[in-house]
């Protein structure tokens, strides 16, 4: 849930689609953007934290975990203990619709600063006791700093709004992080709905592993 949020989110919530609902989907990157219809698409802070532009309602995203990256294309094993499929969604606002047990916490630009989940961690367990957090820190509009759930990550966006990568440092001993996106195919609003991530992981004494990863959303918008 860590990479749903923070990348989706990627980063590892909060937190990386064959075709976008309502006739959006395309066979490729669309050649119609917001400049050349001169509409200013609709922004919000969690909309842009997502990677998102434009009134969307719902995000289904699947990752693929089984990807190996060819010379014309990508091989992608879909068995379902290969891949993990997510749902979001926005209200009319842009704003991002919390579940029962999550909790947010804005600044005063309305920015995400702190998620929490308040499932609790064991059956029967009594309610409160937090499974996952994460702070916010927005350094600037291309530079988000997260903390929790034994990390410590820098995400860098473009002015796109659009993941460039993202370095993950584990608090106490572990794996230490980076990951690169490729953008693959948007729709026709401009969102993104084919993501190709190149992950390296190294921990100390040891030579970085490199894995990769497909994201595709399917993105239903309000009318």
């Amino acid at each position: 849930m860590k990479f749903l949020l923070l990348s989706w989110l990627s980063l590892s919530f909060v937190m990386s689609l064959v075709s976008c609902s309502s006739g959006d989907a395309g066979g490729g990157i669309s050649p119609f953007t917001f400049e050349d219809t001169q509409e200013k698409p609709f922004e919000s802070a969690d909309l842009a934290l997502l990677e998102l532009r434009h009134r969307v309602k719902r995000v289904t995203k699947t990752t693929y975990y089984k990807v190996t990256p060819g010379v014309d294309s990508v091989e992608v094993d879909t068995a379902s203990v290969n891949r993990l499929e997510t749902t979001i969604y926005f209200d009319s606002l842009g704003n991002y619709v919390q579940r029962r047990d999550e909790r947010i916490s804005r600044d005063n630009l309305g920015r995400m600063v702190r998620w929490e989940d308040h499932r609790p961690n064991h059956r029967r367990l009594h309610g409160g006791f937090l499974k996952d957090t994460l702070g916010y820190r927005h350094v600037s509009e291309n530079v988000v700093e997260s903390e929790g759930m034994g990390d410590f990550a820098v995400t860098v966006y473009d002015d796109n709004r659009r993941i460039v990568g993202q370095y993950t440092d584990p608090r106490v001993d572990g794996e230490h992080t980076a990951v690169f996106n490729i953008y693959r195919r948007n729709d026709r609003r401009g969102n993104w709905i084919e993501r190709l991530s190149v992950w390296t992981t190294q921990t100390t004494g040891a030579r970085p592993h490199i894995s990769y990863t497909l994201d595709r959303r399917e993105i239903t918008y309000y009318n």
